[in-house]
């Protein structure tokens, strides 16, 4: 009972910001809904879409088509096949709803999409596929990855042992060297197998984030933002690409600072405010160690001191869990954090219930006896 009351509680705090914001620009988003859904497109979304397991399945097969498009033709019926396909795991009603959501706004305030390290590894044409899924409906999410797992498999290929600190990673020279060359790498990866399927992609591996060190005498080359450069993000939308970002970090003399992706991934939130935040990984959002069960809401006002408490929160996810707590606190209370699978990130944007761990700062109930109590 108390998981089917998160689970409903969770849809309903979906619904509601999304139907508010969509009510506050009902004039404005009608004629850029329109440009989504006209006539023929609710006609073909009335008709019954094709049988599908799941939709990545689908979206995958479609990807794969000869038919689907060429490079920078996005044509109507690669977008009306891509918004049918979207019935597949949310009603008309959700879908309609979501498109008009996120085109209330700037393109590059769509979404800001961290992507963990592992999945460029395991998960490479499932996260091209969600994208180009994206992209085809003329959505543009600001892409951030992470390279953690490929820099220690590197690392323990030469005999050196990953060293962290409250779980960031201490980077010698020696460490930056290799931290550079897996981001160049990963960062190529992801962008040559959008392009391979009809994407813009554009690699940005610097000039987004000014840095300053962390702690030079504890950390070595960490850095600490201290700015954010939108001008590439913006440049690269514009002209119809996608921006896939490295969290690697510049000082003003331009000595390189790693910086990890998950307080990267914040730091463009902060900058450019999306609808969504959705971040990436291989368990599909954060489980409890104790239980094993995955998470399905954080209320971060009514939990945080206590979770933070927890023995499993440890490492990377502490860190995770403290940047995300730290953002929330920067946006709007109606601002939330979904942690996912790469397979879930249609259901995450175009449906009520979502998916994974939804992250928000919520309310915190204080109990009283009496109402004198609350004088």
């Amino acid at each position: 009972m108390l998981k089917q009351a998160a689970v409903y509680n969770k849809s309903v705090a979906r619904s509601n910001v999304v139907r508010s914001c969509v009510a506050k620009n009902s004039t404005s988003t009608r004629a850029v809904a329109n440009s989504f859904l006209t006539k023929q497109h609710r006609s073909a979304l009335a008709e019954s879409a094709a049988t599908t397991t799941t939709t990545t399945r689908a979206t995958k097969a479609l990807v794969s088509s000869s038919n689907y498009t060429i490079a920078g033709n996005r044509n109507y019926s690669t977008k009306s096949t891509v918004i049918q396909l979207l019935n597949n795991i949310g009603s008309k009603r959700e879908v309609e709803q979501y498109l008009k959501y996120f085109t209330s706004v700037s393109s590059q305030q769509f979404a800001v999409i961290k992507v963990g390290g592992a999945i460029i590894t395991q998960q490479l044409d499932e996260l091209a596929s969600c994208l180009a899924f994206l992209y085809h409906v003329g959505l543009y999410p600001i892409v951030l990855h992470g390279t953690g797992p490929q820099i220690n498999e590197l690392l323990e290929n030469e005999g050196v042992e990953p060293e962290y600190i409250d779980g960031i990673r201490i980077t010698n020279p020696k460490t930056m060297a290799v931290v550079r060359k897996c981001f160049l790498e990963q960062n190529l990866r992801l962008v040559t197998a959008l392009e391979k399927i009809g994407v813009h992609a554009r690699p940005i591996t610097a000039g987004v984030f000014q840095a300053e060190y962390l702690n030079k005498d504890k950390y070595d080359l960490v850095g600490k933002i201290t700015g954010v450069n939108k001008s590439p993000v913006e440049a690269a939308i514009s002209a119809g690409y996608l921006p896939i970002l490295t969290s690697l970090a510049e000082t003003e003399s331009g000595q390189l600072l790693n910086v990890n992706a998950d307080v990267a991934a914040g730091e463009l939130a902060r900058e450019f405010e999306p609808l969504k935040i959705v971040y990436l990984n291989g368990k599909g959002g954060i489980i409890n160690g104790n239980t094993g069960e995955k998470v399905s809401i954080i209320n971060l006002d009514e939990e945080y001191e206590d979770l933070m408490k927890e023995s499993w929160v440890k490492y990377g996810a502490k860190l995770e869990i403290k940047e995300i707590h730290d953002l929330l606190r920067h946006l709007p209370r109606s601002s939330s954090v979904a942690i996912i699978d790469v397979d879930d990130l249609q259901r995450e944007l175009f449906t009520d219930s979502g998916a994974g761990t939804l992250i928000r700062r919520g309310y915190k109930l204080i109990n009283r006896n009496s109402l004198r109590e609350f004088g």
